[in-house]
């Protein structure tokens, strides 16, 4: 590979004679150069401007190499972070020097975009390890996350309600339908999920076909109205995308001051819950 393959050049000179040459020996060297800022396709920058004193012109946040009319010019990263150490030209540098320049803020340019790329990955990868592949909402250990945060912060925001929502008989979706369709009919419930939450609510998916919701509520009786509220949703939303309708039942429970637990408030939820399968199903406990 070329030392310069890869790299994007924008050469703003003000003489064109040698404006043409450096141009002509980067090419070489593998780099897109160009000559005038008009010439930039769309939705493309330079990685590097070679200018020749004075301000550089825009876009000012790639690489610069500046050739200065009077003193040094430098080598700088996109953004306008400055070297700890300067690749510094005179105003009469050769173009074996000016090459050699550039070939150095084109590696930087490549470790920049290899950080970059590592940055993006890492916040994916982050973003998916809390992420329920399926229906796009946060899954178990996110979940388990925001609860720890908002129990830290009930003595400040009050009484916090978790509910656990669960499908009414789910499996005959897919042996009826089959899992195709079982998993259209997660996808719609998520949606109506998290169209029926208010700012600052918190849904998750938190395996099968259970759903946990976490609000903040004046009070218990709030909570239930909340609660019956979303989950009584879910049949005619079903409908409504054309998928198989199903019933939910769900159970919650409210936090009594701040010495609530993960652990007891998810268990009463839950136990909730199965109270509402004993009931018959289809109803908030």
């Amino acid at each position: 590979m070329a030392d310069l393959a890869d790299v994007t050049i924008l050469i703003a000179c003000g003489d064109r004679d040698a404006a043409q040459r450096r141009a002509e020996m980067l090419r070489e060297a593998g780099a897109t150069v160009w000559l005038d800022s008009g010439e930039i396709p769309q939705n493309e920058q330079p990685e590097v401007i070679l200018a020749d004193g004075g301000d550089p012109p825009e876009p000012a946040t790639a690489g610069v190499v500046r050739i200065a009319a009077e003193g040094p010019g430098d080598v700088r990263l996109p953004g306008d972070v400055r070297l700890p150490s300067d690749v510094r030209l005179p105003s009469d540098a050769t173009d074996r020097e000016l090459r050699l320049a550039c070939e150095l803020l084109a590696q930087i340019v490549r470790l920049r975009r290899q950080q970059d790329e590592g940055d993006q990955l890492r916040r994916r990868l982050a973003e998916q390890s809390l992420s329920d592949p399926l229906t796009g909402l946060p899954n178990r250990r996110a979940w388990d996350r925001a609860l720890d945060v908002r129990l830290a912060a009930v003595a400040q925001s009050g009484p916090l309600c978790l509910a656990v929502v669960d499908l009414d008989r789910f499996k005959g979706i897919n042996d009826t339908h089959g899992h195709a369709t079982g998993d259209a009919v997660l996808r719609a419930v998520a949606d109506t999920l998290r169209g029926e939450l208010r700012q600052g609510d918190f849904v998750a998916r938190l395996g099968g076909d259970e759903f946990g919701l976490l609000l903040w509520v004046p009070d218990g009786s709030a909570a239930a109205k909340a609660v019956d509220r979303v989950r009584a949703s879910i049949p005619d939303s079903l409908t409504a995308v054309g998928v198989p309708s199903v019933t939910a039942s769900a159970g919650h429970a409210t936090t009594a001051g701040s010495e609530s637990t993960a652990a007891d408030l998810y268990a009463a939820a839950d136990a909730a819950m199965h109270e509402a399968k004993r009931r018959g199903r289809d109803c908030t406990v």
